[in-house]
């Protein structure tokens, strides 16, 4: 079964922007090497990610998530079962994203929230628009 964890937090503020890029490749070679599949993104000292794949695995790695001393005040936005994963790899961004089309996968991912999980849709909609300048 498939699982989906979607949080965000605050960056710990010793971070520079060198390590956030180190941060960003490590994790999108790790997940995509685990077969998970989502987004992390940063942005004014906060950063927001979706995490999808195998339960088990999907679970452990947010256990790890929790304790990592590169940030704080984790808020977990949802946690969910899923039938197949919206996202085709995982991905990573360091400063917001510009255009709509920069990232299809992720309003294809809000547009499943809004249907099949209303009562999440309206928060994960809201921290994504925060990361999103939509033009």
């Amino acid at each position: 079964m498939w699982q989906t964890i979607s949080y965000v937090s605050t960056a710990n503020k010793l971070l520079s922007n060198s390590d956030i890029n180190e941060l960003f490749e490590f994790v999108k070679i790790n997940n995509n090497s685990l077969n998970i599949t989502g987004i992390l993104m940063y942005s004014d000292g906060n950063f927001f990610q979706i995490l999808e794949g195998e339960k088990t695995r999907i679970q452990d790695l947010f256990k790890r998530i929790l304790i990592d001393s590169r940030h704080y005040d984790v808020i977990k936005i949802f946690d969910h079962e899923m039938e197949k994963p919206t996202f085709s790899k995982y991905d990573s961004k360091f400063s917001t994203i510009n255009k709509k089309s920069e990232h299809s996968e992720l309003q294809s991912f809000l547009e499943k929230e809004k249907s099949n999980n209303p009562e999440t849709f309206k928060s994960i909609s809201y921290l994504t628009n925060k990361f999103m300048q939509l033009s």
